[in-house]
């Protein structure tokens, strides 16, 4: 696997290539090309998750295209029209985006439709490649769909490379039928992620699993984490010093019990504090009910699905963000957007041992990993009792996300797609 970092210089670029900074030995070789923002690259992006559709998911596609367009790079994306009838995500696009809807049978029922989606994506992709000349495919693995699937059998037949990004790697762990179609979900996207030309993940952990369990050469798995938008999420003048928040899906594998199952304790150490559930998903109704029977009930708020725009304001009003309580397949090295948008707005951050890994939260240093409800009492009542020391973890985390800015992200997706063109065509 390799590390992909970028520096910016003045008439350029530097990133290494052909190794990784891994303590096995890698050899780490350093090339030159011209700055990604100088070279206008045509792009054919595909994916099955784009609005109306919401979730974390949408943000980070919509981030990366409206920069690429930003960037001044042509952008054509491929999509299915669906029938959504969740809650709608409506973000500004940039004008010099060309979206492409495909027709996908039983669009209203999305489970089927994210298998059924891939004949119309790759019949449409070989058609506007045909028309127009890219110089790669990118897209978004999820073991939910099968666009990536599209994305590689289009980009082989047009003869260009193919850059898939992958944010979620593995599904949790199931049982009985179920297992068995998620075997042969895993055959399916194991073919697809070997075939495609190059792997972006977070950190090393997620390609670590990424190689394991799909069988992938780690020699084209790159480190390119996900991104935040520095302007939207800031530090706020005034805060509710004793307001824990979460914001995003809620699912079984966040941990969100423990935390509920917490706040009675953490209550009798700091009086007035809270905690904000901002997000829907299967298990908010569930939670809920647990929170209503809490001593503490009073002292949670579940918000539901609030528009985009709110949730800076959201996260401006606490003290402490809160990550995965649970360490799971899904969660173990995983990199959530929200967790940089903690970051962002100055918060210092709380998580299972096991899930965001050393550079996103070095404990002790811009929050704290906990290890059990006990642990996760101890840590959230100190910084709910501390506003100093919340206060500098919290600008520790905006000194160590700034890195993270869509537009250096998108630098890497772009300088990763230059590589494997290079290597295209010097293979053909």
């Amino acid at each position: 696997m390799r590390q992909y970092r970028t520096e910016h210089t003045g008439a350029g670029r530097l990133h290494p290539d052909l190794g990784l900074e891994c303590g096995r030995g890698c050899r780490v070789a350093t090339i030159f090309y011209p700055s990604a923002a100088a070279y206008r690259m045509r792009i054919l992006a595909m994916f099955f998750h784009y609005p109306p559709i919401s979730g974390g998911g949408v943000v980070v596609i919509t981030s990366i295209l409206n920069t690429m367009a930003k960037m001044g790079h042509d952008v054509t994306v491929i999509a299915p029209l669906l029938d959504w009838d969740g809650p709608k995500y409506q973000p500004e696009m940039d004008p010099r985006i060309r979206t492409v809807r495909t027709h996908v049978q039983f669009g209203s029922r999305i489970k089927i439709a994210a298998r059924l989606c891939q004949y119309g994506m790759k019949k449409a992709a070989i058609r506007e490649g045909r028309a127009a000349k890219f110089d790669f495919v990118f897209s978004i693995f999820h073991p939910f769909h099968l666009a990536p699937k599209a994305a590689v059998e289009a980009a082989s037949e047009l003869g260009i490379p193919c850059v898939v990004k992958i944010d979620d790697a593995v599904y949790q762990m199931s049982s009985g039928l179920k297992s068995l179609q998620r075997r042969a979900e895993k055959a399916v996207s194991s073919r697809t992620l070997r075939a495609a030309s190059s792997l972006l993940v977070s950190n090393e952990l997620s390609g670590e699993i990424v190689a394991a369990e799909y069988g992938v050469d780690p020699a084209r798995i790159m480190t390119v984490p996900n991104g935040v938008d520095l302007s939207m999420f800031h530090a706020a003048d005034r805060r509710d010093g004793l307001k824990i928040i979460f914001t995003g899906a809620i699912y079984g594998h966040r941990g969100l019990e423990i935390m509920i199952s917490a706040m009675p304790r953490i209550i009798q150490r700091v009086k007035g504090a809270k905690l904000v559930v901002v997000g829907d998903g299967p298990t908010l109704g569930s939670l809920r009910e647990v929170a209503a029977g809490s001593s503490a009930g009073e002292s949670m708020e579940f918000a539901g699905w609030v528009e985009r725009d709110l949730i800076p304001g959201y996260v401006a009003d606490a003290s402490v963000g809160l990550a995965s309580l649970r360490e799971t397949e899904v969660t173990r090295g995983a990199l959530p957007i929200k967790v940089l948008e903690y970051m962002a707005a100055s918060l210092p951050l709380i998580a299972k041992r096991g899930t965001l890994t050393g550079e996103i939260l070095a404990d002790g240093k811009n929050g704290y990993l906990v290890d059990n409800e006990d642990d996760l009492v101890e840590k959230a009542s100190l910084l709910l009792s501390d506003p100093g020391l919340a206060k500098r973890m919290g600008e520790e985390s905006r000194r160590m996300v700034r890195r993270y800015s869509w537009d250096t992200v998108v630098g890497e997706i772009i300088g990763a797609a230059q590589q494997a063109r290079q290597k295209h065509v010097g293979s053909g």
